[in-house]
């Protein structure tokens, strides 16, 4: 094609882009346009075209700002989307137009280091150079003040026109138009905004009140961000809103006085503490204060129970309010903190954690409450008033386990419950057997089968037991009393101390020899033991108006067979002829001296043995001496012949009390040399395995193996080492005393 035809072809073409800039594009012929341009291209006159179609476009958008910059605030961002949607329309066409232009010479002649833009890329470019650049200013001020006439209820914001023009600005340039046109001034002056505002409400209304004005200013932002501009605006704006209302006023809200989280947990202001939780939450960070607090007041809480002199006597209402604040926290944090997973809803985590360190503080702060806890259960589990009804064991149970967890020394309650669980197998007062079973389940699965093991060893002999009690009763020779026998495993009951104590009615003698001689003939080579201290005797109480039957200890029963010959004894001749201990002794004797009736007419009469001083002591109170009474060699013990009672059967065995100082002594002393053992067998076992290991790897892997049961002192585990080494069954490495190897 001559050069003379190619201009004229371009002229052509040219004209037609002036039509469709004039709105005149309706009656082109666009196949002959679009074949001179095909013509154009396929004759190597692509660069000439698109050098005059670039020309053209500018003319047509020079004098297009001054034009839309006259118009008046109110008609100024309308006319502007008026121009681009109509420069914009031209764009499309011209660019359908010369379709071939960008096929064929634009995309060959685009380089990775020099992009030659597209006929529409062009046209959208040209405009932002010529029209939108020059009009920055003027459109920023108007976006933001209509923005900021809704934040302040002036006006509402025109969402058609605001959406119209972010989008324009993102397909003009996203980079180079939106986000340094609007974006950045939007959200630097939206930080001055809302920090001015957040000081002057918070200055002037309550914690909560501030929180929900958070809540509407973030559903305003984010509902004008979905509507209005592009979508990643829309997470910018919402960290303006937190950084400005919540990270800078994050310990501030929390602590403000007079309607803080602290008093919201005092007045238990749920659905406040679940918006304190809502919007803290946002910012991550922002919900350690509370968390702080909470954690500070649970533990006060917790500890005013626990350190309480008065709940210190009264241990069933110590732990029952432990555990009921326990509970409380527990489905506090299910109210308030409550986030779903899955098809479950969870608590939250770190909430979760400061409700575990309140009371891992608590629950070992009071040394006795490992014992306390056990003895709740044992009034629970016992026949008696304060049992638990059947339908509420599992709830019980599961709360119980709640709060054992928090028990640093696990074994101490073993040690205890062992105690307390022994005395109701074999006083038979256990209130169900699958309510002991159903505790011990649940045990088992929370912390495992070696804790339960010699628990569930104990069921196992009193099943035992009982068989043999089948073949006793079948037994030729009979002994001259009836005998319930329940032999025990030693090991796997309570270390108990085995009293050697003398009875005055042989036939009880002559029952324990008959039963020795079966038991003997049944398993040769086994040694009984007799522990008096666990067992229990029914006795007829003949001589009075009517005939008594009173449940008494083995103890008891030894002290009430003297008075068939005797009506009345010192405490020293009781002493002497039953060999009973003296703390035994004394504590079963005055059971004994206690009304057995609650009758009020029989307070007085119901009382087994009665004691008066002897005369020296009388002697002593006569001269003004105001000590309480105690028993004392010389102390006179008498049976009651003016017995009374309303009931015919009664029980006089003496009350499971908290340990005194002395047992509790005795039972801390079990357990450290049970620890001492048990620590043994761990190291051996990790030894075992590891062949080779540090003086470091060794403390920290035994004392993971080991905290389930109770948490090791380095220095226990150190000692227990050196044991084993001088035992030969670990030795140090001659290069490095610090390493140790197991010897087989």
């Amino acid at each position: 094609m001559p050069l003379d035809e190619a201009n004229k072809t371009i002229e052509i073409l040219t004209s037609a882009i002036d039509e469709i800039y004039e709105e005149r594009a309706a009656v082109m012929d666009y196949q002959k346009l679009f074949d001179l341009a095909y013509k154009l291209v396929t004759k190597k006159y692509g660069e000439k075209l698109y050098d005059k179609v670039r020309q053209t476009i500018s003319k047509h958008t020079k004098g297009v700002c001054n034009d839309i910059n006259q118009q008046k605030e109110i008609t100024f961002l309308p006319h502007l989307l008026t121009v681009w949607k109509k420069y914009r329309k031209a764009a499309c066409t011209i660019r359908d137009l010369l379709l071939f232009l960008d096929e064929q010479w634009v995309e060959r002649q685009s380089t990775h280091d020099n992009k030659i833009k597209t006929v529409f890329e062009l046209g959208i470019f040209i405009f932002r150079e010529e029209v939108l650049i020059k009009l920055t200013d003027r459109v920023q001020s108007i976006m933001l003040s209509i923005i900021r006439k809704e934040r302040d209820n002036i006006e509402p914001a025109d969402k058609f026109l605001l959406r119209s023009l972010t989008q324009m600005m993102v397909e003009i340039d996203k980079e180079k138009v939106y986000i340094p046109v609007f974006e950045s001034k939007f959200l630097s002056e939206s930080h001055i905004y809302y920090k001015i505002e957040a000081e002057k409400i918070f200055d002037s209304c309550t914690a909560v009140d501030y929180l929900k004005k958070i809540q509407q200013r973030l559903k305003e932002e984010t509902d004008r961000a979905d509507r209005c501009l592009d979508p990643e605006t829309r997470n910018k704006i919402e960290n303006v809103v937190k950084e400005e209302f919540i990270t800078r006023y994050k310990d501030s809200v929390v602590n403000k006085e007079g309607s803080g989280v602290l008093v919201m947990l005092k007045d238990k202001k749920e659905t406040e503490l679940r918006l304190v939780y809502d919007v803290l939450g946002l910012v991550e960070g922002a919900l350690e204060p509370t968390i702080n607090i909470y954690r500070e007041y649970v533990t006060e809480q917790g500890l005013a129970i626990v350190t309480s002199e008065e709940k210190n006597n009264d241990y069933i209402t110590l732990v029952t309010e432990i555990i009921q604040l326990r509970v409380y926290y527990d489905e506090l944090l299910l109210r308030i903190s409550k986030t779903r997973k899955t098809n479950t809803f969870i608590r939250d985590k770190d909430f979760s954690k400061a409700t575990k360190d309140a009371f891992d503080r608590v629950v070992n702060q009071n040394e006795k409450f490992s014992e306390y806890l056990s003895l709740l259960l044992d009034k629970k589990l016992k026949k008696g008033k304060q049992q638990i009804e059947e339908e509420q064991l599992d709830t019980f149970f599961d709360q119980v386990i709640m709060i054992f967890r928090h028990v640093k020394d696990k074994d101490i309650f073993e040690k205890y419950y062992k105690e307390h669980l022994a005395v109701r197998l074999l006083e038979e007062r256990c209130a169900s057997d699958d309510a002991e079973k159903l505790f011990l389940s649940k045990l088992k699965t929370e912390f495992g089968v070696q804790f339960t093991t010699r628990l569930e060893n104990m069921f196992k002999d009193i099943k035992l037991s009982k068989d043999l009690m089948g073949q006793w009763n079948e037994y030729r020779t009979r002994p001259p009393i009836d005998m319930n026998i329940q032999v025990l495993t030693q090991g796997s009951w309570p270390g108990t101390t085995s009293y050697k104590i003398e009875f005055s009615e042989q036939d009880i003698n002559k029952s324990m020899n008959v039963f020795n001689d079966f038991y003997q003939g049944q398993h040769n080579g086994r040694k009984l033991t007799w522990q008096y201290q666990l067992g229990n005797a029914s006795i007829i109480m003949n001589g009075f108006t009517q005939k008594f039957e009173i449940t008494a200890s083995t103890f008891q029963m030894a002290v009430l067979l003297l008075f068939n010959d005797n009506e009345k004894l010192t405490y020293k001749e009781i002493e002497t002829s039953t060999k009973i201990p003296a703390a035994e002794l004394k504590k079963n004797l005055i059971q004994l001296t206690k009304p057995l009736d609650d009758g009020e007419q029989y307070k007085k009469v119901a009382k087994v043995l009665t004691v008066k001083a002897s005369e020296d002591q009388q002697q002593s109170t006569a001269e003004g001496d105001k000590k309480k009474f105690t028993i004392s060699a010389t102390t006179i013990f008498a049976t009651n012949n003016l017995f009374k009672s309303r009931k015919l059967k009664m029980n006089a065995m003496p009350p499971m009390t908290k340990q005194t100082e002395e047992g509790a002594s005795k039972i801390n002393q079990q357990v450290e040399e049970e620890r001492k053992m048990v620590v043994d067998a761990v190291i051996v076992r990790i030894m075992k395995s590891r062949k080779v290991m540090t003086h470091r790897d060794l403390v920290l892997e035994a004392t993971s193996q080991l905290q389930q049961r109770f948490m090791p002192a380095p220095n226990l585990i150190k000692k227990r080492i050196e044991n084993l080494i001088e035992r030969e069954y670990l030795e140090r490495d001659e290069n490095d005393r610090q390493t140790y190897k197991y010897l087989a």
